[in-house]
């Protein structure tokens, strides 16, 4: 699929840009290990990940409330609290569908040091698997506003709010065809980035 092969240069450009960034300047006489003076303050480039538990609560009437986890990998350097891309599978609570989004993920809190609030953005595609429908892939996005619950040098853990928008297209009822308005959600997600 042309969409998995565009993610796949997306990654391998991203981890690219980490470990050049990650390399540390060496002395041209003595070859020792140099620093900046000016080195910036705040988070350095760094390969990050984590994990959430999410839940979605339809809010479009089509019965389709969710429970599911995501994981992501990516970067996280100066503002940017993580950029990187995530798979999420979520099971729907009141029948027997199931989604797969798969989208490009932004966080940023603004500043160069870890902040209560932050902005948390998704955009990317979903593999809809939806009750009586083949299965289609369709538009994905989130946009919402997380809370730093805890946090050490190394990992952070948080709870996000967000509206979820899975861009749904056909509806069966048995062999006959009609379109249907997408998916909205009222979403939560718990979790920890590394």
């Amino acid at each position: 699929m042309q969409i998995l092969r565009h993610i796949t240069a997306m990654v391998v450009a991203l981890l690219c840009a980490i470990s050049a960034h990650a390399e540390v300047p060496a002395d041209s006489v003595s070859g020792a290990v140099t620093t900046p003076v000016s080195a910036p303050k705040g988070r350095p480039a760094t390969f990050a990940w984590g994990a959430d538990l999410c839940g979605g609560i339809d809010c479009s009437g089509h019965n389709m409330s969710t429970l599911g986890i995501s994981a992501q990998f990516g970067m996280q350097w100066q503002w940017i609290r993580f950029l990187g891309v995530g798979a999420e599978a979520d099971i729907m609570t009141g029948n027997s569908s199931r989604t797969i989004p798969l989208a490009m993920i932004f966080r940023t809190d603004f500043r160069r040091t870890r902040q209560l609030l932050f902005m948390e953005m998704r955009g990317g595609m979903a593999l809809n698997y939806l009750d009586n429908d083949p299965m289609e892939a369709v538009p994905y996005g989130s946009l919402g506003l997380g809370i730093t619950l805890a946090s050490g040098r190394t990992f952070a853990s948080h709870l996000v709010l967000a509206y979820t928008y899975n861009g749904r297209k056909e509806c069966y009822s048995g062999d006959r065809r009609r379109d249907c308005p997408g998916m909205s959600f009222a979403t939560f997600r718990i979790g920890l980035a590394f």
